[in-house]
């Protein structure tokens, strides 16, 4: 039995010792977004495969990966480059340079150069694949040059040799030189995003205040990556919580971003980025995620750990670089703790990446079955739909197509296939609806003359015109006369001689009966919002709330005011002027149904319109209602506005402090419980 122990204990510190370890399982789940875009689990994508910590490096700022799977690693704090054959877990070489003062980046050339960039050196060194020194890029001469800080920290180099310098403290782009070193300007530039405060500044500052302001410029590249075909990929640190929209560029041959159109989801700390040969992009952030996008910008997953102070395969606290082997394994580094990290792709994985590269090939039949197999993993995976959908639309199978969109939540590519879904319909039956238009067209023209001569349709008139002239009635239908005649019907509505208290209810309720099927019952395009995440207590609340309380405030501003409307007039005048947003809403309901996300103009136009519309009713309504002239109307619906805001803020903290009484007196009562049974 002890002879048992020791030997395990003496394996135990063998183990201790190892400094290339091999994991097997999965230290941090991967995760995805679904189609409401919320952070879900799914299948482990990658795994843990080797932990290599006996490279004696510190402070690691960078890696390359050649075309035998050698990683050139640069080793900063050591101002050295050390080549490792992943093949055969060695040192094949160190390349060290009298002039390396802080290495911290490395790029590897298609010709076999090797491209180190030194921001302490303020220098760019290049050397041929042998490691012998060929030249450096020095701080360009150029006068159009200019001051701008000369610190190269990431470096990318094309097939003719110019040029892509990330340096630190550089907000005007990435810097192009030539391949001699001239300064060619500045390749892509990220652009200058506002808080609110500055957004206020900008408003109500002058020309002379916003010239002393600081701070106003835009986020810096963190790492640059060329492809095979010349290609450059950018990253970019900093974002609004943590979060970022564009982190994550493709930029085409003008320094454009080709991922400008689509939200690229990701967090703020994007550190590294590499492409493999089938064109799958992953990126890095320094606080330890790896996301993985298609070669279209479409985010697929993610996996790793935000922070992690434990010794854990798979786990980093500053994660700096990232690059992919021939066999699709990624490799790692992590500058603090000085450990390379290698990950191999799991089932998973390689069949969202195979589905992908059928797809780019047009092999969209087999790319389906793949796709297929995915889902067969993850019934509700987003890319896997997007995917099946994208293979339907090429092959022109757009009814299917729309199906899979529509579970993805991908409301752009529904659109595309929606309009061709629609455009065949009518081109299908475009003669019936000419033929409908002109039957309609000559019913109303002619066969109307001959039914008006009928006794039927004078009956009728006199049925339908009776029914209208019910008090009631032509109550219920005032608001179509204040879209019309504003101040008349207001001036009537005050004079009591139209309206009535019991129409402006159900017309205030059906405004509010549409308003909730304005929020929810818009086609796919155009609804964003689900019902299962509504709070529908909040709405109706927030419905009845808000429009009863600008009636209260605006009685209370008038009061004090000399004006002359009491409550139900003014909530009669407020029914009625909804008649704009009521109409506006069933058109932009109907029209949600027929339009595609080309025509979301017209709808927003039609909202705009309405909101004005109703907007300059209520206006109206205020000043005719108290009889004022258009400066007391326009002093009192401001006085209604601020009185509505500090009524919230007031009912808000009496209902935070409610609770605290509440939760103050809940603690006193279950201790006594407490007390008394004890």
């Amino acid at each position: 039995m002890k002879k048992t122990r020791s030997l395990l204990i003496l394996l135990i510190i063998l183990m201790s010792f190892t400094t290339t370890v091999s994991a097997s399982s999965a230290t941090s789940p991967t995760r995805t977004l679904d189609f409401k875009n919320n952070i879900v689990w799914t299948q482990d994508a990658y795994l843990p495969q080797l932990t290599v910590t006996n490279l004696g490096l510190k402070n690691p700022q960078d890696m390359a990966m050649d075309d035998q799977d050698h990683l050139y690693i640069v080793d900063k704090e050591h101002q050295r480059v050390v080549e490792y054959d992943t093949n055969t877990d060695t040192v094949v070489r160190i390349l060290a340079y009298e002039g390396f003062s802080g290495p911290a980046g490395i790029f590897l050339a298609q010709n076999g150069d090797i491209y180190v960039a030194d921001p302490t050196a303020e220098a760019i060194f290049r050397f041929n694949h042998a490691g012998d020194y060929i030249e450096q890029f020095n701080r360009p001469t150029t006068a159009s040059f200019g001051d701008t800080p000369y610190k190269p920290s990431k470096v990318a180099v094309d097939n003719r040799g110019n040029l892509y310098v990330q340096s630190e403290g550089v907000y005007n782009g990435i810097i192009q030189l030539s391949n001699s070193g001239e300064f060619l300007g500045y390749f892509a530039s990220n652009k200058v995003t506002l808080n609110l405060l500055q957004m206020l500044q900008d408003m109500f500052f002058t020309d002379e205040q916003k010239e002393t302001l600081t701070g106003r410029v835009p986020t810096t590249f963190s790492n640059l990556y060329m492809d095979k075909d010349g290609i450059l990929y950018s990253t970019t640190m900093g974002g609004t919580l943590g979060f970022m929209m564009h982190g994550v560029k493709k930029h085409n041959t003008a320094g454009q971003d080709m991922f400008a159109e689509r939200f690229i989801w990701g967090f703020s700390d994007f550190s590294d980025i590499t492409v493999d040969k089938d064109g799958i992009i992953y990126v890095t952030t320094k606080t330890g995620q790896i996301f993985a996008y298609t070669n279209e910008g479409q985010f697929i997953y993610f996996f790793g750990s935000r922070y992690s102070e434990s010794d854990i395969a798979g786990l980093f606290t500053s994660l700096v670089s990232i690059t992919v082997d021939s066999k699709g394994n990624l490799w790692t580094l992590d500058s603090e703790k000085s450990f390379i990290q290698s990950f191999r792709p799991t089932e998973y994985a390689l069949s969202i990446y195979q589905a992908t590269k059928l797809f780019t090939e047009g092999r969209y039949d087999e790319a389906t079955v793949i796709w297929e197999s995915v889902l067969r993993l993850n019934q509700m995976s987003v890319v896997a739909h997007n995917g099946i959908g994208a293979n339907l639309m090429y092959q022109e199978r757009y009814e299917e197509a729309l199906i899979h969109f529509e579970v993805a939540g991908n409301r752009y590519a529904y659109s595309q296939a929606y309009w061709e879904v629609r455009n065949k319909w009518l081109q299908a039956n475009l003669g019936m609806i000419l033929a409908i238009l002109v039957g309609a067209f000559l019913i109303l023209t002619f066969g109307g003359r001959l039914v008006k001569k009928t006794k039927a349709y004078a009956k009728l008139k006199g049925i339908v015109l009776k029914f209208f002239r019910l008090r009631f009635v032509s109550d219920l239908f005032l608001f179509l006369k204040v879209m019309r005649h504003p101040i008349d019907t207001f001036y009537d509505l005050k004079d009591k001689t139209k309206g009535s208290v019991l129409s402006a209810i159900v017309v205030y309720l059906t405004f509010f009966g549409i308003f909730i099927w304005y929020t929810l019952g818009k086609d796919f395009i155009y609804q964003f919002l689900l019902i299962e995440d509504i709070d529908m207590n909040a709405m109706v609340i927030g419905f009845f709330s808000l429009t009863l309380l600008f009636v209260l405030c605006n009685y209370l501003v008038s009061s004090i005011n000399d004006g002359e409307g009491g409550f139900i007039d003014l909530f009669k005048m407020m029914a009625y002027s909804f008649g704009p947003m009521m109409i506006g809403y069933i058109l932009i309901i109907g029209l949600s149904y027929v339009f595609t996300n080309n025509e979301a103009f017209f709808l927003t136009t039609i909202e705009q319109v309405a909101m004005i519309w109703t907007g300059v009713n209520l206006f109206l309504g205020i000043q005719e209602v108290h009889n004022y002239e258009t400066k007391a109307a326009f002093k009192s619906l401001i006085m209604t506005i601020l009185f509505m805001l500090l009524i919230a803020v007031v009912l808000l903290i009496v209902i935070l402090m409610t609770e605290q009484v509440y939760m103050f007196f809940e603690a006193i009562i279950k201790e006594a419980l407490r007390n008394a049974n004890f």
